[in-house]
């Protein structure tokens, strides 16, 4: 199975991100964690091989996960951005963004979410050929 760099932050709790990062990497995910947004858009300018991100709304420090996703529209065009809230309120939100952007409400089924990411990330390999 091929491998996919994916950007992931959140601010969950310490156990539930490593069974996320675990199941990620179980979908062929490679995951880089970050544990705020300032930390997740150095590791994208540092790192252009990675394919899709995935982002909790609420992060530490002064930008939210809708922020990061406004920073990878900007500075990563075309870059797909998935983003994550335990709050169901958030879906209307992020709908009113309109952005583009895939929004999951938790718990969500991680087999969907991966099959979508690698489906967004194929779309954008077939793009830039």
């Amino acid at each position: 199975m091929r491998i996919l760099d994916i950007a992931y932050s959140n601010t969950g709790e310490p156990l539930l991100r490593i069974s996320l990062v675990d199941s990620l990497s179980e979908c062929g995910f490679r995951p880089l964690e970050a544990g705020d947004t300032h930390e997740a858009i150095e590791i994208l300018k540092t790192a252009p091989h990675i394919e899709v991100v995935l982002t909790d709304v609420q992060m530490p420090g002064t930008i939210d996960g809708f922020g990061l996703a406004k920073w990878v529209r900007v500075n990563r065009p075309g870059l797909p951005v998935f983003v994550a809230s335990g709050y169901t309120g958030k879906f209307d939100a992020a709908s009113e963004l309109g952005t583009g952007e895939q929004f999951f409400t938790k718990p969500y089924d991680i087999s969907r979410m991966a099959a979508l990411m690698k489906r967004a990330v194929d779309a954008r390999r077939r793009e830039t050929r």
